[in-house]
């Protein structure tokens, strides 16, 4: 390298090692380090660190950063650095806004104002982190000169235990996650597994792709929970995974051809045959006679402990565990399936055995791949698939913006019905680029003016969202969901709503997980009452996690002035509540769903809604003197007044020049007042919806 330009302090090293140039697959280090080469061969190891004025700035190992002409770099290293700027954030945020604005313009709209300091800060916690800012948080961000605090907010947010709890939301939602089905069976440790794919940021094709090839039991692969979701429903599950990672509705097609479509009900079967061979329970002759003789091995050892035990014996709760045991996931090469017995096509004969072959793309080799199912897999997740990505990236503009690029999400039909085609095809090519890298991915949408315009007050109508023609102007005005307005309540509650975290996975697999020809008569009774105490606890119960429950907790609880339970409810955030919550509890009556379909949350208002709002326990809890919001706006910080912090802790911005006057006539010199205020804030549209 030209030791002149890069400075001299560096020279020294700078090795002249070879004059070939290292590939980049062999110069990349584990901690982000690479060794780059000049034009000359001199090469030099350093961490990539951006682009600026058309130099490249190089980190070196010491932490020094060095900038380094683009142009006298190796060819090889250009092309590196060109994708990297490429798939920038701030470049493909540009990207992104050039799009939008050249629709806007074609069809004479005008873009919304940006967001307000204010506005911002609110939604990007909401978005990002599911709840408002804290009275400090929205402050620090305020008072701030930083000229870049808005991309800094952005950065650290994303990297936040909130947007753990947040994705999780959003992947529940879709995923349709629940802690107990009806039958008892508990997918404490899928729920996990999904949350810790969140944490480390897994690649969201290898996160379908492992949910897809699972095998075992839940604690053995928690990503087999996705199956056994949909235990015994095969088909269903089939219609449900094209419907929500491909975009494509062929439910139809079970039964019949599709009417509307190009799906015959062969090529859903063809389509099927893939995970034909999957199974989601032991069976066989042989395992039933081991478990009955098993079972009445533990009965007659349970007479002895219990005489008074029923005939029927075998407590119901250990059967539960039983079964809960037996549902694995695996795959039997001996089992093919077979059209219906009552196929009416002339293209087959009923009853006959059916091929595994993908209804679009590339044929799949068989022969390729260990079984049927991993075939499925690759093929599902494949960049080459022409709708895995564009499906993805139309899910995730509509989690950002309140509408997909493409209307319905589940049954894209041609990527030209899109409102803004070439925008829908970048994010596609984007998420492609990005290695499925979700969170940078939503790192670029958040950098963008688009989204952080002001939301349209106004539409879009029913035409534009059925039509594809809203041209997003700015994101659609949603309201908070459930989860989000329970956690923002929290926020105001409560100093730390992430102080009681979900543990219950744990517990659960220890008291489930068995040999039924290793347990004794003895060990059923002690698991039963291990499990049923669990249950008690935490599902039944609504806790997040046995740790509630113990005596250090409540000292700490007692001592710190911390809440873990109001209204007979626990205060922890939605994420870390049974999945969902129970009928009755506040975030089921504000629209969460009940896990049945696919994206089955609502925003629809209701006059139990009004009516929690105005007169419901939770409502109430802020308005206490002991509430966090009064011992938190007392004057600490700002300008000292009180009804300015309570604003500041509302609706994240100070009140303005009439509203101060008239809380100032309204507001009266003791606590009772403040909680007027309070009361009426949350109450108003400003803070349900997010602007």
């Amino acid at each position: 390298m030209n030791t002149k330009t890069v400075g001299g302090e560096v020279a020294s090293i700078l090795l002249v090692i070879t004059f070939s140039v290292l590939s980049f697959a062999s110069s990349v280090s584990a901690d982000g380090l690479r060794m780059w080469t000049d034009v000359q061969g001199r090469q030099v190891e350093a961490e990539y660190a951006g682009v600026s004025a058309g130099r490249v700035n190089l980190k070196l190992p010491g932490g020094k950063i060095v900038p380094f002409p683009y142009e006298q770099l190796s060819a090889e290293d250009q092309a590196f650095v060109k994708k990297l700027y490429q798939l920038s954030p701030e470049t493909a945020a540009t990207r992104i806004d050039g799009f939008i604005n050249q629709q806007l313009a074609k069809e004479g709209v005008a873009p919304n104002p940006m967001t307000t300091p204010e506005q911002f800060v609110r939604r990007v916690y909401l978005e990002i982190t599911g709840t408002i800012p804290t009275f400090d948080q929205t402050l620090d961000f305020l008072e701030s000169e930083d000229a870049d605090k808005r991309r800094k907010l952005i950065d650290a947010l994303l990297d936040s235990e909130g947007f753990v709890s947040q994705s999780f939301n959003w992947q529940a939602d879709m995923l349709r996650l629940v802690s107990q089905t009806n039958d008892f069976f508990i997918y404490e440790t899928y729920l996990q597994w999904v949350k810790d794919s969140i944490r480390e940021n897994k690649p969201y094709d290898r996160f379908v792709y492992e949910m897809l090839t699972a095998e075992g039991r839940l604690w053995d692969d928690p990503a087999s929970g996705y199956f056994i979701r949909d235990r015994g429903m095969p088909l269903g599950n089939l219609s449900t995974t094209v419907s929500v990672f491909l975009g494509t509705e062929i439910t139809c097609a079970e039964c019949h051809d599709h009417p509307f479509e190009d799906w015959t009900q062969k090529d859903f079967y063809q389509l099927a045959a893939f995970l034909g061979q999957r199974q989601d329970r032991s069976y066989g002759k042989e395992f039933g006679e081991e478990q009955r003789k098993e079972r009445e091995r533990i009965e007659a050892e349970q007479r002895k402990i219990d005489p008074s035990m029923p005939a029927d014996g075998f407590l119901q709760p250990f059967r539960n565990v039983v079964t809960a045991n037996n549902h694995r996931v695996w795959d039997d090469a001996e089992k093919v399936l077979k059209l219906p017995h009552d196929y009416r096509y002339d293209d087959a004969e009923p009853e006959s055995v059916v091929t595994p072959k993908t209804i679009f793309g590339d044929p799949v080799d068989l022969s390729a791949y260990e079984t049927p199912r991993v075939a499925f897999a690759s093929w599902l997740t494949a960049k080459e698939n022409p709708m895995f990505a564009l499906t993805a990236a139309n899910r995730l503009w509509k989690r950002a913006f309140g509408l997909g690029l493409h209307e319905p999400m589940d049954n894209i039909h041609d990527i030209e019905d899109a409102q803004n085609p070439e925008l829908l095809a970048y994010l596609e090519t984007l998420l492609k680029d990005l290695n499925f890298d979700t969170k940078e991915f939503l790192r670029a949408i958040y950098y963008s003016d688009a989204w952080q315009r002001q939301a349209s007050l106004e539409g879009p109508t029913l035409v534009q969202i059925d039509g594809n023609k809203y041209p997003f102007p700015g994101p659609v005005l949603k309201r908070m969901t459930a989860e989000q307005l329970w956690d923002s309540f929290l926020t105001l509650a409560v100093p730390d709503p992430m102080a009681y975290r979900r543990d219950v996975a744990k517990p659960l697999t220890e008291a489930i997980r068995f040999n039924i020809t290793e347990v004794s008569g003895e060990e059923s009774f002690e698991r039963t009452k291990q499990l049923q105490d669990i249950l008690g606890k935490t599902i039944r119960n609504g806790a997040p996690s046995l740790g509630v429950w113990t005596k250090e907790a409540m000292a700490l609880e007692e001592e710190s002035g911390n809440m873990s339970k109001f209204a007979g409810a626990y205060l922890a955030r939605a994420s870390e509540l049974s999945q969902p919550a129970p009928p009755g509890h506040f975030l089921r009556s504000w629209g969460q769903s009940d896990r049945n379909l696919v994206d089955n949350s609502s925003d629809n208002g209701s006059i139990p809604q009004i009516l929690t709002m105005i007169n419901g326990p939770f409502t109430q809890m802020l308005i206490k003197p002991d509430s966090l919001i009064f011992k938190t706006t007392g004057g600490q910080r700002g300008r000292g007044d009180k009804m300015e912090n309570i604003f500041l802790s509302i609706l994240n911005r100070y009140p303005q020049g009439k509203e101060k006057a008239i809380c100032s006539r309204a507001l009266r010199n003791d606590e009772e007042g403040y909680g007027d205020l309070i009361w009426a804030l949350v109450n108003t549209r400003e803070f349900l919806f997010i602007r």
